[in-house]
């Protein structure tokens, strides 16, 4: 399963775009899901599979600029805040039968994503699953961004 790429991605929001702006936002709002989750989906899986081999990343480096740290440890938590190895439905979905682990690890993501697009979808826009190394990213950028410089 490969993830969109450009110019499909590019080219798909300009149309959810111009279709959104001559009609009804929040009863349409569900073309937006439907191209993020085109996305996720695929990259979720990589996520759970990556996670299932202990191959996470074990260093996070926020730019070339910057230090490269160690992650104490690294793991999966989606956008709501549940950790992926402490999920009950992700965990029903181990004892799938009769498959390889990569078709279970794709029917998590969908799965997963299905979840999330029906509480409301990843309102902060980080993404529907986050390793720790992502949300050390992010929580970098927030922090960025809520500084403001000092006028003399």
């Amino acid at each position: 399963m490969d993830r969109i790429a450009y110019p499909l991605s590019h080219e798909w929001h300009v149309a959810i775009n111009r279709y959104i702006n001559n009609t009804n936002w929040p009863a349409n709002r569900f073309m937006y899901d439907a191209e993020k989750m085109a996305d996720e989906i695929p990259r979720m899986a990589i996520l759970f599979k990556l996670d299932r081999e202990n191959a996470l990343p074990t260093t996070h480096q926020q730019c070339s600029h910057s230090p490269v740290v160690t992650l104490p440890k690294n793991e999966l938590a989606c956008c709501m805040g549940v950790k992926c190895r402490q999920c009950p439905m992700l965990l029903a979905l181990d004892k799938i039968e009769r498959v390889t682990p990569a078709d279970i690890d794709t029917a998590k993501a969908w799965t997963c994503a299905a979840h999330i697009v029906s509480m409301g979808g990843d309102h902060a826009n980080e993404g529907f699953i986050l390793t720790t190394g992502d949300r050390v990213f992010w929580d970098h950028v927030y922090e960025s961004l809520s500084q403001s410089e000092q006028s003399p």
